[in-house]
């Protein structure tokens, strides 16, 4: 579980995360959503502890983040930066490998067939696709079998099938009893997969709840500038919106 509490977190100058209250259970998937500018990847890294808020505070499992060693931190916390930098043209075994605490080859070859890289576990990570490449780091991550699970933008560079595949293995990993906190730029994946939503506004919480409680037309329309409703199909929860922002 994750808690936070009156979080406020400067960039410089800027104030890019204010007043933020939430909670975040374990065994559910939350997307925290928003305009670009919003705070999403700083609300993502103050929660890992990356950043120093200015007031407030972060607590995982009980416990202040900030009061955390780099060894206990890592224990309860896996992070997935946005950016998909990798310096050494390690394969992508060798990269997976890199988040088991032991090297524990059955988790390196689970690992791999989630995210479908099995065939492809000797290849030199330079040789991969952007996908690809996305999704070995995907795996460094699951390999960890922390707590929580943090990940900024995992969707990025990937073609829509993948997409909805990695939802599905965070979704599996939340029912696993991880807490898994995902930023998302697609509201339609956030309102199809997530249990919770947390909407970000200039740095605050607009909305945080269910989808159906997150993106009301009011919402969508004040934060995201759209014209749409979230309807339930046969197949679930659908983010209906128009084609032209407001």
């Amino acid at each position: 579980m994750i808690e936070v509490s009156a979080l406020e977190v400067r960039i410089g100058a800027t104030v890019a995360v204010a007043s933020v209250e939430a909670r975040f259970d374990a065994g559910r998937l939350y997307g925290v959503v928003g305009p670009n500018g919003s705070g999403k990847t700083t609300l993502i890294r103050a929660l890992t502890g990356l950043l120093t808020p200015e007031a407030g505070e972060v607590r995982v499992e009980g416990h202040d983040v900030a009061s955390l060693s780099l060894a206990q931190r890592a224990a309860r916390i896996g992070y997935l930066p946005q950016e998909r930098t990798i310096a050494w043209d390690l394969s992508v075994a060798e990269i997976v490998r890199l988040g088991t605490k032991d090297g524990n080859e059955a988790v390196v070859g689970e690992v791999l067939t989630q995210v479908g890289l099995e065939t492809l576990a000797n290849r030199g990570v330079f040789s991969l696709s952007g996908g690809q490449r996305a999704r070995a780091l995907l795996g460094r991550l699951l390999a960890t079998r922390c707590p929580v699970l943090l990940l900024d933008e995992p969707l990025m560079a990937l073609d829509p099938a993948w997409q909805r595949q990695v939802l599905l293995i965070l979704k599996d990993m939340a029912a696993r009893g991880h807490t898994v906190i995902a930023s998302l730029h697609d509201l339609g994946l956030a309102a199809q997969f997530c249990d919770a939503v947390c909407v970000m506004r200039d740095g605050r919480v607009a909305a945080f709840g269910a989808p159906e409680q997150a993106f009301t037309p009011e919402v969508l329309a004040e934060v995201f500038g759209l014209s749409g409703e979230l309807r339930t199909e046969a197949e679930g929860l659908a983010l209906h919106l128009a084609a032209r922002p407001l």
